[in-house]
């Protein structure tokens, strides 16, 4: 199956290992020790008939410390494909660390743009600046929508921490959230009143 996996690289200095669990069993996690949440879900998930294309978005501040956890999450997906025996490439999509509108544009279009019809889409938001989940999701909507895209699991890593260091660490799906944008799309309402009353009836089923 091809499959498209979109992460957000980290611009920080450290990021740690760490051993994530899960309340969910469609999100079966490793054992074993992790940078990304979904590198330790793809450990368990991914085939030998997979064909993995990776799309690392990377944010560029001025320091150095992306090209070092670039490379630890390609060393975590090559172990797993040499584990699998699935396939891999990767793409990396670097934009500055910028809030302006032409910046949001680029990285939206080349996004899109290496994003294949047909696929079934993975994202990791754990990291990354905060514009980078509203771009994402955009970009999940367009591909779901025009290129005949599967989203199948928007992961999020949430940390529990003490004294500054992470004492429990669980994977989170973020589809609920992704589909909220969608329930509000539905709604067509010219009046305030029976709007509100629609979206709650949409959100309760």
């Amino acid at each position: 199956m091809r499959k498209i996996i979109i992460c957000s690289i980290p611009m920080r200095e450290h990021v740690a290992n760490t051993v994530y669990s899960s309340e969910d069993r469609l999100l079966p996690v490793s054992d074993k020790p992790f940078r990304y949440p979904i590198n330790s879900l793809l450990s368990q998930t991914v085939k030998e008939e997979d064909e993995l294309k990776i799309i690392l978005l990377i944010k560029k501040d001025g320091n150095s410390f992306y090209e070092k956890n670039t490379a630890d999450y390609k060393h975590e997906i090559e172990e797993i494909c040499a584990d699998t025996g699935a396939k891999v490439e990767f793409i990396s999509i670097d934009t500055a660390f910028a809030q302006e509108k032409e910046n949001h544009e680029q990285l939206m279009g080349k996004l899109i743009d290496g994003i294949d019809i047909g696929a079934h889409i993975m994202a990791d938001i754990t990291y990354g600046p905060k514009d980078l989940p509203i771009v994402i999701f955009s970009a999940l909507s367009f591909a779901e929508k025009f290129l005949k895209c599967e989203i199948d699991n928007i992961v999020y890593g949430q940390a529990d921490f003490k004294n500054n260091r992470v004492v429990r660490s669980i994977i989170c799906d973020m589809i609920p959230l992704y589909c909220l944008s969608s329930v509000t799309d539905t709604i067509k309402c010219d009046d305030p009143k029976k709007a509100r009353q629609m979206l709650k009836s949409l959100l309760s089923l």
